[in-house]
């Protein structure tokens, strides 16, 4: 078997040929929201929010950056960089692996991360996932390595990395929050007299580059926003009586409004459209997000069957064995090879066949709970709480490596019967969320299969 540099190469290789067998990429929904932020703060120096929120500022700077050094090129020189950063990403997995399960997992572990389909292609799209897990991973492996060790300056670039990761997405910081508090009880259980020095070194770093942000946002709308101001408009997406399904409903949208598809979950999980509500307005940025968390919460403690049953649909939602690479070819956003043809049709084929398996394997592999460490459960349990917010397949991007690092921890571990139990309850579970979701998912791959 191929050793984990040569893994390594393999993965950052096929990413690259990805993309080069995509180009021209037609920009969609977010990534050309992103890119146009990057160029106003190039052309005018200053970061504009989106009226309806504000997205953490490191993926919008990267665009200004790229538009700065590159002009026109500017979008094509961030997914180059994103291919790049794969190699942090591949290590990280490896490295995680290794050092909570063995060497032979993290070699599984590596093999699976190079040859995942969705995950090398959503490496050539414009949403920050792919640099978040770039950083996300590594910080995990200096957290683990300097809490055991009690090593200060692997917390400290721990620290620094999860830091910089929140600055990507807003869940980034949830997770160095509560990677915080871990260290604190850890490092308190584990060695006393120096759990305090540790800790504190950890947080600093943390917000050292959270600061700056902070301090602008601060003057800007009286309010220390750390990292992003989304909490509103995804309860507005996820806490309402809509089924806003974001991998079909591009889609579906192309289709003009008299051929629209039925595209939602079955009716058992649907909430009574009666009781959906608007975005409310709001003077400021702060006073219009407050005001949809407002409702949102309303809409939950008036409507709880309702919000229940949504969750399943979330939930479906993220694990429907479909990803944002399919949708781009049904959207015909692919202006080369693999928009069509044999490749398109072997790409979509291959693609959908390992989310289905990932998905599968990775649901029975959590259900045998390996690894048993907080640095990969933290994780873990926060990606997998998305749906209680809102539900899609790009959700289930930083959640892959952790997948993969399970299934290979199954397949290199003995496990028990109590285990193999409750991973076959894992996997019917899953089974039944694809069921809530059939009809998405089978218009989705037919429209994208008709596309090629």
């Amino acid at each position: 078997m191929p050793s984990v540099r040569a893994w390594i190469v393999i993965g950052v290789a096929l990413r690259a040929a990805l993309l080069c067998l995509s180009v021209p990429i037609e920009l969609q929904s977010d990534e050309a929201h992103y890119a146009w932020l990057g160029l106003g703060w190039e052309r005018f120096g200053y970061l504009t929010d989106s009226q309806r929120f504000l997205w953490p500022p490191a993926y919008p700077f990267l665009h200004k950056l790229g538009f700065q050094l590159f002009e026109e090129r500017g979008v094509d020189a961030v997914r180059y960089l994103q291919i790049s950063a794969s190699i942090a990403t591949g290590w990280g997995t490896a490295a995680l692996a290794q050092r909570l399960i063995s060497a032979r997992a993290a070699k599984l572990a590596v093999a699976l991360w190079a040859l995942h389909l969705p995950l090398a292609a959503f490496c050539s799209l414009g949403w920050p996932d792919s640099l978040f897990i770039a950083l996300l991973l590594p910080g995990l492996v200096l957290l683990h390595d300097g809490a055991s060790a009690m090593d200060q300056r692997k917390l400290v670039a721990a620290g620094l990395l999860l830091g910089v990761s929140a600055l990507f997405k807003e869940i980034g910081l949830a997770l160095a929050l509560l990677s915080a508090v871990w260290l604190a009880a850890h490092l308190h259980k584990t060695c006393k007299e120096n759990a305090t020095p540790a800790s504190l070194a950890f947080v600093f770093a943390l917000f050292l580059p959270l600061a700056p942000w902070a301090a602008r946002n601060l003057e800007h709308y009286g309010a220390p926003i750390l990292s992003g101001k989304t909490l509103g408009e995804n309860l507005y997406h996820g806490w309402n009586a809509h089924d806003h399904n974001f991998d079909v409903l591009p889609a579906a949208r192309a289709q003009g409004p008299e051929a629209r598809p039925d595209t939602s979950s079955i009716s058992a999980f649907k909430a009574d459209a009666a009781g959906s509500w608007p975005r409310p307005g709001g003077a400021t940025l702060v006073e219009r997000d407050s005001a949809k968390s407002s409702r949102g919460l309303e809409w939950a403690a008036a409507h709880p069957l309702d919000w229940a049953r949504t969750r399943v649909s979330k939930a479906a939602h993220m694990l429907a064995p479909v990803s944002f690479p399919v949708r781009n070819i049904a959207l015909g956003n692919y202006g080369g090879a693999l928009g069509g043809g044999l490749l398109g049709r072997s790409f979509l084929l291959l693609a959908t066949l390992q989310s289905i398996i990932l998905i599968v394997f990775g649901a029975a592999a959590l259900a045998r709970n390996t690894p048993r460490h907080a640095v990969f459960w933290i994780p873990t349990c926060a990606l997998l709480a998305q749906p209680l917010l809102v539900g899609m397949s790009r959700l289930r991007i930083p959640l892959t490596p952790f997948f993969i690092i399970a299934i290979a921890g199954a397949l290199t571990t003995a496990g028990s019967a109590a285990s193999r139990t409750r991973g076959r309850i894992a996997v019917a579970a899953v089974c039944l969320l694809v069921l809530v979701d059939h009809r998405p998912i089978l218009w989705l791959l037919q429209r994208a299969w008709g596309e090629t």
